[in-house]
């Protein structure tokens, strides 16, 4: 099978997993800036695709906020309960927003989710600084 290359645009690959630390106020340095960004998806690419390890024609850098468990928190502020918080998608979250926001609906109308919370609990952080 042959991997489309619409109008010379090329093949978008991408890595969920490591990355350099960034915080708040941090210059967020640009895509090529460190060498491991490109070499292990090439190497990826040279392995498993290698008709579409041509040469790189853009990157880019995503900033991702993730819990210290990578799931979602979906829950009340434990000392506000009139608020609500939802955090915790980057990276994966656009593929729940539709159930996340079916459950936040119910949520501020008092009903009974469908879906059990208990593991997006915020309480799991419990003594954990998030």
């Amino acid at each position: 099978m042959e991997v489309p290359d619409i109008h010379g645009s090329g093949l978008k690959i991408g890595r969920h997993d490591g990355g350099k630390i960034w915080r708040p106020g941090e210059k967020l340095e640009p895509f090529g800036a460190f060498a491991d960004d490109e070499a292990d998806l090439r190497r990826a690419l040279e392995s498993y695709m290698p008709r579409a390890a041509g040469g790189l024609l853009r990157g880019g850098v995503c900033k991702y906020e993730l819990t210290p468990d990578e799931d979602f928190i979906i829950d009340r502020h434990p000392n506000h309960p009139n608020v609500l918080v939802a955090a915790g998608f980057s990276g994966h979250g656009f593929k729940f927003s539709s159930a996340v926001g079916v459950i936040l609906a119910d949520l501020i109308e008092k009903r009974r989710p469908d879906a059990d919370l208990d593991e997006f609990s915020i309480s799991r952080f419990d003594g954990i600084r998030i």
